[in-house]
């Protein structure tokens, strides 16, 4: 009788990606399929898959089911890593390389922040690129696992929902709207930064602005390049949280500064009309994340003055004078840089 004994099975397959998008794509579905109700599970698969389609494929492929259905045999063990060819490196390099930035919702573009890649969701003459919105809703969707401080629950997703369709469902809206926010938020900053030049260059520039515009008018006459960089310093602690452990905003600026992000989101939304976020997700997101609203009352012209009123304190209203934008709520910390009023 012949005995038992092991062996070293060596396999080398030649692939071609012809359409990366795809894979990543099934990849993407195959974790939605397989992570269970697991939610950090499923974030880190899809950061795996966000790494590209050589990351996704080791994702679906599993060696060991090369022999799974011969008799007589079974793997032990298994060794896997995709390779590739020298002038693929070269061109990816080329690609990630690639600087673009954010046009006009009327000219359909969409590129990624801080020139991590580019992908036009419509070409130069006009043509549509059919792949393109589908590559950028993954990219969106894993770029979620970016921003772990922000917990998925506050963005939709009930863990105790007991129909497993609806949880699902659930599960991805609010990964995407995380990758969204994750997305809108380097956007913010990059914008950010950019102001912060103009007003540098001139104080009188804050109208041409892309993000200090947004701001409430009424004191846009302070929008200089000290106050930007206020601003800036909040706005980055901002995403320090969302990354670690966000609470709620720590002052009247960084609230502003989250609806800016948000109002990014709104943006590329309207760019990616099969983001598919829940119906209600702007409201949601603004009921979990602030503790109250009051900010919003700074853009409602009838409301002018209302910074000033003796009755905020008594009726719960924080203090919005533009002097207090940067003074942490009670149990909140400000960046002294920011929180200096000197």
């Amino acid at each position: 009788m012949e005995t038992s004994h092991t062996a070293r099975l060596h396999l080398e397959l030649d692939l071609e990606f012809t359409n990366p998008g795809a894979v990543q794509a099934h990849a993407l579905a195959w974790a939605r399929d397989n992570a269970g109700e697991n939610a950090q599970t499923l974030a880190g698969m899809v950061e795996q898959v966000g790494e590209g389609a050589e990351s996704a494929l080791m994702m679906l492929v599993e060696p060991s089911e090369v022999v799974a259905g011969i008799p007589g045999v079974q793997a032990l063990g298994a060794t896997m890593w995709v390779q590739g060819t020298e002038d693929e490196s070269e061109e990816d390099e080329d690609a990630a390389g690639t600087d673009s930035t954010l046009a006009d919702e009327d000219d359909f573009t969409l590129s990624t922040p801080h020139a991590h890649g580019s992908g036009a969701l419509e070409s130069e003459d006009g043509e549509e690129d059919e792949d393109s919105e589908d590559e950028w809703l993954e990219k969106i969707f894993s770029d979620g696992a970016k921003l772990p401080g922000l917990d998925l629950v506050r963005l939709g997703y009930d863990p105790e929902e007991s129909n497993p369709d609806r949880r699902g469902s659930q599960l991805r809206e609010a990964t995407m709207l995380r990758g969204a926010i994750n997305w809108a938020y380097v956007s913010l900053i990059d914008e950010l930064f950019e102001d912060l030049s103009l007003l540098r260059e001139s104080t009188e520039s804050a109208a041409e602005t892309q993000q200090i515009a947004n701001l409430p008018p009424l004191h846009a006459a302070s929008y200089g390049p000290l106050f930007a960089q206020q601003f800036l310093t909040v706005a980055i602690d901002l995403g320090s949280a969302l990354a670690t452990e966000f609470a709620a905003p720590s002052c009247v600026a960084q609230e502003l500064a989250l609806k800016l992000v948000l109002d990014q989101v709104e943006a590329l939304e309207s760019m990616l009309p099969n983001m598919a976020l829940a119906q209600d997700w702007r409201g949601m997101a603004e009921d979990t994340l602030y503790e109250d609203l009051d900010h919003e009352l700074l853009y409602d012209p009838a409301m002018d003055g209302i910074s000033s009123s003796p009755l905020n304190e008594s009726l719960g209203i924080a203090d919005l004078n533009l002097s207090a934008w940067f003074t942490p709520f009670n149990g909140r910390a400000v960046n002294p840089y920011a929180a200096d009023e000197d």
